[in-house]
């Protein structure tokens, strides 16, 4: 820049904001150079106990407990990552879950296990986890190998959780041999040891943890598998530095809002006939809230058209247009709805709202029921996100009278 700047003045270019972004540049190496760090130290740190990172995992929980460890404080930042797998965040994991084909069937099985992790029934939920996890691998491995097996190709190219130290090293110490019952309280999810009844002391949030964060340690391979990307990938086309600025600042501005909306988002606490109409025409909802996507649907039900029903289906249920409205119209065409009355709203977490809603329809006979709709804030990739997101829209994730 000493050199260059005489001469950019000549072309009246601002020198002083090309020395700001060039400062920019820098900081952004060194919190590179900072983010390159992490994997490999938290792995080095709690891979032996049972803990890796991954994609989707919270950085700052990973640093917090980098530093603690560092500092001999070991037991202290487990005791952190337990308290990290708390029920609304497995709950928010599991919406990404859906993100993978071959997940999509055990989530109703998934989520019986989260009411048992909630409910601290840890004897309960750690075995179908595990289950889980194994089916799942097995079901994306070209020669049929569980999570569990010796044999399964748990890596993938880029990726943080799959390799050597990773998903690898994770299921090697899961599969340990466990030959002698033990009743004591163990810490370590021991495969073999709790399936086959031999560690008996499994019982405990700790273990239940990490079976968790297991399960969402796959993700990003599971998405890599199903499409056919394992492998080393063609290289990318470098960019130019326009590019590069321009994708910087676009990271940049999506980070800040998704902070800011999450610093901001709090559950509603709303109460029917008073903070919103208990029925009536989508108009008179707020706009972009789940209770008026709701009605929308709701409303297109009474006029049949369910076509229009389709555009309120999470986006991984949809296949094509005309085979959505015919099963749409399946579920609901013997159904002539007639009234809808709601009767609580209760926002479950950022991306998730249940709406419990009265309905009077006919169905040879009239019929009265409550209905417990779960919507989905889904963003422009289809993966959960917060509400008020831009570009996001709210989706019914157990339509067909709220059953699965």
């Amino acid at each position: 820049m000493p050199f260059l700047k005489p001469l950019l003045r000549l072309f009246k270019v601002d020198t002083k904001q090309m020395e700001e972004a060039l400062a920019d540049i820098g900081e952004l190496e060194r919190l590179a150079n900072d983010l390159a760090s992490i994997p490999d130290d938290f792995n080095d740190l709690f891979s032996s106990r049972g803990w890796i990172i991954y994609d989707a995992m919270n950085l700052e929980i990973a640093k917090n407990a980098i530093a603690k460890a560092k500092t001999g404080n070991l037991d202290e930042a487990e005791n952190d990552l337990v308290e990290y797998y708390c029920s609304e965040n497995i709950d928010w994991k599991l919406m990404m879950m859906q993100g993978v084909k071959a997940f999509r069937p055990r989530m109703a099985l998934a989520e019986k296990a989260l009411i048992d992790y909630r409910e601290e029934r840890y004897h309960a939920c750690v075995p179908v986890v595990l289950a889980l996890l194994d089916g799942m691998v097995n079901e994306l491995q070209e020669k049929r190998r569980g999570f569990f097996a010796e044999e399964a190709n748990l890596e993938a190219w880029d990726s943080i959780a799959a390799h050597s130290k990773g998903l690898k090293a994770l299921a090697q110490l899961f599969r340990k041999s466990r030959q002698t019952t033990t009743i004591e309280p163990i810490s370590i999810p021991f495969r073999n040891g709790i399936l086959h009844g031999m560690d008996l002391g499994y019982d405990n949030k700790m273990v239940a943890a990490k079976t968790w964060a297991a399960l969402f340690a796959t993700r990003d391979w599971a998405l890599k598998a199903e499409q056919g990307l394992l492998g080393e990938q063609p290289e990318e086309t470098k960019k130019s530095w326009g590019e590069l600025f321009q994708q910087i600042h676009e990271h940049a501005r999506e980070k800040a809002e998704f902070e800011k909306l999450f610093d901001e988002w709090s559950p509603r606490s709303l109460s029917p006939g008073e903070d919103f109409p208990v029925n009536g025409e989508p108009t008179e909802f707020t706009e972009g809230t789940p209770e008026r996507a709701l009605v929308e649907f709701l409303c297109f039900w009474k006029k049949c058209n369910y076509g229009k029903m389709v555009d309120f289906l999470l986006n991984w249920l949809k296949t094509t247009p005309g085979k959505d409205a015919g099963r749409v119209k399946n579920h609901y065409a013997s159904s002539k709805l007639r009234i809808f009355e709601i009767k609580e709203i209760v926002d479950e977490a950022p991306a998730i709202t249940e709406i419990t809603v009265k309905l009077w329809y006919e169905e040879g006979q009239d019929v009265t029921k409550e209905v417990t709709f779960r919507l989905v804030n889904e963003g422009v990739d289809g993966n959960p996100t917060i509400r008020g997101k831009s570009g996001s829209q709210w989706h019914i994730s157990n339509w067909g009278h709220g059953a699965l």
